[in-house]
Formats: C-alpha cells, sequence, structure tokens
C-alpha cells in the first residue's frame, strides 16, 4: 500500500495533541489506525483524523513513527503489516515498527455523535478571547474551565479577571470544558458540534473529530455583579500593543496560558513588565492617569486582543474593564 507521506505525517500533526505524555492508559502514548482512521486519546481529549487510502489496522507507538516519518525524504511510502510489525519502505530505506493489532483505548466510552450542529460564527474567536481569563488553581477545578452556555454566551474567570463574550444563540445545552482542552479546539477550528454522555464533540471542515471530556464538578459561579462597575473612563496609550510584543519575549511560557505581565499605573506613566527564569523587560509609556497606584497582572495575547478592539477602559476604585462588541473583560486592580 503506496501512501503519500505528507499526508500521512498531515494527519499525525492533527491528532498529536491528543497524545499523552505518559502512558497511564494503555496505547495513550500510541497512533491508532482504524477504519482509515488515525486516532489519539489520553482520557481528557481524543482526536480522529481520516487518512486517504490508509489500510493499517492497530497501534503503533507515536513518538517512533513521527520521528522517522520527519526524517524521510521520499514523498511516497509503502506500507504492509506483517505479523506484528507495520512496515515501511522508501526508496531503499526500511523499517518496521511493533503494531499491536488490537486496539484497548476505551473510545466506545466516547459514543460517535449521529447529529451535528453548527457552531456560531464567532465561537472560536470568542472562546480564545475568554479562555485567557481561565484560572489554573486545582483547589477550585471549576475556574480551570470555560462555561459555554445555552443562553449563548461564553465566560471564564480565575477570580481575579473575567472575560464574558456573547454568541447569540448556542445549538446545545450548557457544558464547562476545561481550558487546556479548549487550546486545541482553537487551534482546530471546529465548524460543528455535538453532545454526547460526559463528552462533547467538534467537527472540521476536514473531518477532523475533536471530542473532549466535560467537567462535571461544581457549576460556574453567578458573576452578573462583577460586570456592573463605576468609576472614571481613560484611555490607553496607542503604542502600548508594541511594547507589549517586546515585553512578550520574556512572558513566554512552555503553554500559552501560564504567559503574564505586570501592568502598573501611577502619575501620568504607564509601565509594562515581564520576566522569566532568564531575564526580564519594562518599559513606560506615558498615559493621562492621576490617582492612587493601580496595578494588575494580563495575559499579554489577552490584552493584545483586546487593544486591537479598544483602548478605552472603565478604571473603578477595585476593578478595570474593558468593552467592546458582544464582550466584557474585567480584572480587579492591585492599589
Amino acid at each position: 500500500m503506496n501512501i503519500n507521506k505528507a499526508t500521512l505525517q498531515a494527519a499525525l500533526e492533527i491528532v498529536k495533541p491528543g497524545l499523552a505524555s505518559k502512558e497511564v492508559i494503555a496505547q495513550a502514548t500510541s497512533f491508532c489506525f482504524m477504519n482509515g482512521n488515525v486516532i489519539t486519546y489520553n482520557d481528557e481529549i481524543s482526536i480522529s483524523h481520516p487518512v486517504e487510502g490508509l489500510e493499517v489496522e492497530g497501534a503503533v507507538k507515536a513518538e517512533q513513527l513521527y520521528q522517522l516519518l520527519s526524517r524521510i525524504k521520499k514523498d511516497e511510502i509503502d506500507i504492509t503489516v506483517e505479523n506484528n510489525e507495520i512496515l515501511l519502505k522508501a526508496g531503499k530505506a526500511k523499517a518496521g515498527l511493533v503494531v499491536q493489532a488490537e486496539i484497548t483505548l476505551p473510545l466506545e466510552s466516547i459514543a460517535a455523535p449521529k447529529k451535528w450542529k453548527l457552531l456560531p460564527d464567532n465561537f472560536i474567536k470568542y472562546l480564545s478571547f475568554a479562555v485567557g481569563s481561565a484560572g489554573k488553581d486545582m483547589s477550585r477545578p471549576v475556574l480551570t474551565c470555560v462555561h459555554v452556555n445555552q443562553e449563548g454566551f461564553l465566560e471564564a474567570s480565575d477570580s481575579l479577571r473575567i472575560t464574558k463574550c456573547m454568541l447569540g444563540s448556542m445549538p446545545i445545552k450548557t457544558f464547562l470544558i476545561p481550558a487546556t482542552s479548549c487550546m486545541t479546539i482553537i487551534k482546530l477550528e471546529p465548524i460543528k458540534i455535538a453532545e454526547g454522555s460526559g463528552w462533547i464533540h467538534f467537527k472540521t471542515a476536514e473531518g477532523t473529530v475533536l471530542s473532549c471530556r466535560e467537567y462535571e464538578g461544581d457549576k460556574f459561579p453567578d458573576t452578573t455583579a462583577l460586570f456592573k462597575i463605576k468609576g472614571s473612563n481613560i484611555t490607553l496609550p496607542k503604542n502600548m500593543q508594541t511594547v507589549l510584543d517586546r515585553a512578550s519575549v520574556f512572558s513566554k511560557r512552555d503553554h500559552m496560558l501560564d504567559e503574564s505581565v505586570s501592568v502598573t499605573l501611577e502619575d501620568n506613566n504607564l509601565n509594562i513588565r515581564a520576566d522569566s527564569e532568564t531575564g526580564w523587560f519594562e518599559e513606560d509609556l506615558n498615559i493621562k492617569y492621576t490617582g492612587e497606584p493601580i496595578k494588575f497582572a494580563v495575559s499579554p495575547y489577552l490584552l493584545k486582543g483586546i487593544l486591537s478592539e479598544t483602548l478605552s477602559c472603565i478604571l473603578s476604585t477595585d476593578r478595570m474593564k474593558f468593552e467592546g462588541e458582544n464582550w466584557t473583560y474585567v480584572t480587579t486592580l492591585k492599589v
């Protein structure tokens, strides 16, 4: 069986986020080939993507196969399965990888959806916007999730900041989904959604199916009162995004959700600072502000997204509020 290397590589890249870092569940660190699809599963998410011409069945350790394909120069690869091995031939190069014929992943527990519904057009945009406000403290796991409400909005908060976005409508029931899973949803850009038993399913235009486990603990708290703020209007500097780009060099982390910069306002001065294990950066900007010194922390990518929409905000004694079309962001302040 000949298969295009680029096609197979692209499929593996798509499903790679569904691999586990350690094999706590059997085959969770493997690419599983089944019914013309390549599938990954790590108990939090599962990703399935069709591969044209693929006739292999079984599970193969992901790391060796992924690394091998990246080093093969030929465009076409001949793939066969003999005994307990998957054999790959490309020109004069040959390789054999152990294949487990029986796929033991608990894929039946996910239950493939039969009916798909279209996602709101702005779902991915606003999910990307809101996820930056989700928490990381597992002592309050509900705040590590994004709350998607059937009434047509989504929101996230770590108790110090909150983002709420209006979707207009949501075609399935209210659900909570971990922020870490949301990053994969955003990357894949699905256009359809379906609900399952304990899982929410997403589907892309290319046929990729992403299944994400729902959070089923506490309900997301009522956040209505947090958005009622009275204060003075201020305008942030126009070149603040450029400074954030420079600060981002020192705020980089392995995961985007862990990145943060601090912003301090004091006596007509706005200071942006970022720290890393190997260095730091800060820069001052002019701003029309007089009053008590205030400080807040924010994800740089989130703040850049806000500034691309508006430079205006409302400043109260303890909170700062930004508003745009169909979205609101509030952060607490340190005085």
